[in-house]
């Protein structure tokens, strides 16, 4: 089976309050597990980043599904790469927001807020690796 990771990050068409994240969360985590999806999802100032793992053909199907979703646009992929082991493999959906030491993580990236179409794709997948380490931390 051919394992990838695809990265990408789009703009919530309005605020999305806790309940609206923790629903996509919820649903995301059911669905994923079915399905033997990892990944990691952060949500900032109405932008999405997220990375998403697991088997080409699965993952490909889920993120069209996504892509369709009326509660965003401007879905950019920022990079698909073919992977030997999974990173996220721990979170069917992780979830990082702006707590704890999201802004000093961003400025290590020299960003002084979240923009994930000012990212690189090196800088995406490392700031949610970073974000995920932390969560685990502290879960």
């Amino acid at each position: 089976m051919s394992q990838i990771r695809l990265l990408y990050y789009s703009r919530a068409l309005q605020d999305m309050s806790l309940g609206d994240i923790s629903n996509i969360l919820q649903t995301a985590r059911s669905n994923n597990q079915s399905k033997d999806i990892c990944g990691m999802l952060c949500y900032e100032s109405r932008w999405f980043l997220q990375v998403l793992e697991g088997e080409r053909e699965v993952v490909n199907e889920l993120f069209l599904e996504i892509a369709d979703d009326p509660r965003h646009d401007d879905v950019v992929i920022i990079s698909y790469d073919y992977v030997d082991t999974r990173e996220f493999q721990s979170w069917q959906m992780g979830y990082a927001g702006s707590a704890g030491n999201f802004s000093e993580l961003l400025q290590e990236f020299g960003l002084s807020k979240f923009s994930p179409d000012e990212m690189s794709p090196a800088q995406g997948f490392e700031f949610l690796k970073m974000m995920s380490a932390h969560q685990n931390e502290n879960a």
